[in-house]
């Protein structure tokens, strides 16, 4: 079998490069086969599945995971890539650009889904009969994650499981979402007892019954379905080939970690297929554009290594406040001071110039040109007395003084600054389903069921103590069999593990907090450091039992480009309960039905 990368080159030259046009749900896919011409083979059925792939593997700038992570507390977006400040300002609506890609993007695969099972019937007798099944579970599998995202940003949406062509179509209303649910759960089911239990080699990339079953979890989970989400996730843990945790939680998210028996489903890119612009967006200015970075909020999410909140812990000192942390803080998130990309990276947006660093070393002192300098001025490096005279186009800065590490390819982006190829087409693999999430699956279920034994505490603490491995510090496991508190600790777990990776919107609305955390201002971090704020202050922010980080008392600036000891603030957030816990329906799509698919409320 093909790995998905490679034989996506075919499909997309052959078949599939065609994109849907505005037409009623993208019913008619100007790129899709049809069924007199095809579906005669089974390397035409294996075509086809791979164009259901293709729509899975959705990149705007950036792939589709980070654009969700970005519409909510995670982290700042300069200059809107992919369109993602309207859903964290308050300015979101049914015609901007984000709310109609997804739709369209995710209708056409489970179109390209419905066509396929539709007409494969017709090359049954000339394929492999095993392998026929597995199509069809493939095809099933990659329908219910497209029907899962799109129930969870948009609430009912239109359900179709046959191919529909505009001649034969009859407009349909929304469909309730618990019924879309039971019903991509059963095709789940189905396609876990057909598929393997893992895919490796070549078939990394597939659907595998591991990853239905942990699909199922998720969406069980999601809906408040805690029984069936507790057995899914069990059935992955007590797998015949059950996954394990990479040992190195940093790397995991490095070449070393594709392939890894924890990744259950990823996304494989490739030159001349399809590639995707996420480190240069996240990267630092060195061989970045630092567009999207996490916030202060973010940062001060980790616990320390006594595996409390920050302002929980005596221990913590807030002049220093990276130290004795979480490892994860660290391993997600290029921090001042830490060696990144062969550079020490700074606080502040406006650094002159920093140290280029081989092999623990400091070799060069390096002018950053793009450095916050308005109307040319001279300014001074520090550190020799250097005289430079830059211009100001902050292009290459960060107004939070943070980066992602996570999926940002940083041998790219370092071997960019020497001529190399640009991060803006990055091969990097990006992961949809982890182990790890499982695990955090299990145990929130049966917190939440109130079957609280010794397997839910197993469950965080197997995630956690991976965290530590490497550190030079024991980790802090989880004794409590408290409800209240193990609710706390396993959404904090959650937002530290999985962050950049997809999940945080819908963690943030089905606890019913994304009103509580998105209406507030974003902080970066002060531009000069925590003298200031820890030091002379001795700030500690509030942080409440849903995890909202209050700066009340601590002295901030408005975002500018040379700053001061202050915390910045980078953005205003507004979110209305009244309609922000959905997006709104496309408006094309309500005129196209003539008001048949209604909007959702405030839209």
């Amino acid at each position: 079998m093909k790995n998905i990368k490679y034989i996506i080159a075919f499909s997309i030259g052959f078949l599939f490069l065609g994109a849907c046009e505005d037409t009623v749900l993208n019913l008619e896919d100007p790129g899709s086969p049809t069924d007199a011409t095809f579906f005669r083979t089974e390397a035409q059925l294996e075509v086809a599945l791979t164009g259901i792939y293709e729509s899975l593997n959705y990149v705007g700038n950036v792939p589709f995971p980070q654009m969700l992570d970005h519409t909510t507390d995670y982290a700042f977006n300069r200059g809107n890539v992919d369109g993602t400040v309207p859903a964290t300002t308050g300015g979101l609506t049914s015609t901007e650009g984000i709310v109609n890609r997804f739709w369209d993007n995710f209708y056409t695969g489970i179109q390209r889904a419905n066509n396929l099972l539709t007409n494969m019937n017709r090359a049954q007798e000339v394929t492999e009969p095993s392998r026929f099944e597995e199509i069809k579970a493939e095809a099933l599998f990659l329908r219910a994650i497209f029907y899962s995202y799109l129930t969870e940003l948009y609430g009912d949406v239109p359900f179709r499981t046959e191919v529909t062509s505009l001649e034969e179509l009859e407009i349909i209303a929304r469909t309730p979402k618990a019924d879309i649910v039971a019903n991509i759960i059963q095709d789940l089911e189905e396609a876990a007892s057909i598929l393997p239990l893992t895919q490796t080699g070549n078939a990394r990339g597939r659907a595998s019954a591991n990853a239905a079953n942990a699909l199922i979890s998720r969406i069980a989970l999601y809906n408040n379905q805690f029984t069936l989400a507790e057995s899914a996730a069990l059935k992955v843990m007590q797998s015949d080939e059950k996954p394990s945790l990479f040992p190195n939680y940093e790397t995991l998210f490095s070449d070393e970690g594709v392939g890894s028996s924890e990744v259950l489903l990823d996304m494989s890119y490739t030159t001349g297929t399809k590639t995707h612009g996420l480190s240069q967006r996240q990267g630092s200015r060195f061989g970045g554009w630092c567009q999207l970075v996490p916030a202060q909020q973010t940062v001060d999410s980790y616990e320390t290594i006594n595996g409390l909140p920050i302002d929980e812990d005596p221990d913590y000192d807030p002049a220093n406040p990276f130290e004795n942390r979480d490892p994860r803080l660290a391993a997600s998130i290029a921090l001042p001071n830490n060696v990144w990309t062969g550079h020490i990276i700074q606080q502040h947006s406006d650094s002159i110039a920093t140290w280029r660093v081989e092999n623990g070393l400091k070799i060069e002192r390096v002018f950053n040109v793009n450095s916050a300098n308005p109307g040319g001025r001279k300014v001074v490096d520090p550190y020799d007395g250097t005289e430079y005279v830059a211009g100001g186009a902050n292009r290459f800065t960060s107004f939070t003084g943070y980066f992602w590490k996570k999926f940002s390819d940083a041998p790219t982006l370092l071997g960019a600054l020497s001529g190399g190829p640009s991060p803006l087409n990055s091969e990097e693999t990006i992961y949809l389903i982890r182990y790890a999430e499982v695990l955090l699956n299990y145990a929130e279920a049966k917190i939440e069921a109130g079957t609280i034994d010794a397997t839910v505490l197993d469950a965080i603490n197997e995630v956690r103590q991976r965290a530590y491995n490497n550190s030079g510090f024991s980790y802090p496991a989880v004794t409590t069999t408290d409800q209240v508190e193990l609710r706390k600790i396993v959404r904090r777990e959650r937002k530290v593990e999985l962050a950049d990776e997809g999940l945080r919107l819908f963690d943030i609305r089905r606890w019913g907090i994304a009103d509580k955390l998105m209406n507030t201002t974003l902080l970066g971090g002060p531009a000069n450091g925590f003298s200031k704020i820890g030091g002379e202050l001795g700030f500690v922010p509030d942080i409440d039992e849903d995890g909202f980080i209050s700066y009340e008392g601590a002295p901030t600036m408005p975002r500018v480009e040379l700053g001061n000891l202050d915390f910045r603030e980078v953005e205003v957030r507004t979110f209305d309960a009244g309609k922000h816990y959905l997006w709104p329906i496309p408006q094309a799509e309500v005129d196209a039905t003539g008001g048949v698919v209604t909007q959702n409320p405030g839209y």
